[in-house]
């Protein structure tokens, strides 16, 4: 009879882990959480007025001006002057956000270097009235 002997090889004992589903499963968490986050227009909070006639259009690839209570105003998202509203493109959809207690004067100043540089699809934002 013959006998074969087994020799036990110095990886026998040593476990691997598959890392192949691993990555798979962070790359599907990745995409998973990267499609469920919900993004807000303009960076900083707005108490928006009210309006019953407020409604919702398509905009493509928007500028969006948000003007503070304190009269300090971002365009998209980044603070901006009076100055950085010319550098938008006169043909682009524009849409304006003006907290409800902000100053007036700082509203009209926008909409008049607006309307200086040529745009003519703007949008004031509001919230729909409740009844």
């Amino acid at each position: 009879m013959i006998k074969i002997r087994y020799k036990p090889q110095k990886n026998d004992n040593f476990m691997s882990i598959e890392i192949t589903p691993l990555v798979d499963v962070v790359f599907l968490l990745l995409i998973f959480f990267l499609l469920t986050t919900s993004y807000v227009n303009p960076s900083m909070e707005l108490n928006l007025p009210e309006a019953q006639t407020s409604q919702i259009n398509d905009h493509v690839n928007p500028y969006i001006i948000a003007i503070a209570q304190d009269g300090s105003f971002t365009i998209n998202q980044e603070p901006a002057g009076l100055g950085d509203i010319a550098k938008i493109p006169p043909d682009s959809d524009v849409l304006l956000f003006e907290d409800k207690s902000g100053p007036y004067g700082v509203f009209v100043s926008v909409l008049d270097a607006l309307q200086k540089n040529g745009h003519l699809k703007i949008s004031i934002v509001t919230d729909e009235k409740a009844d």
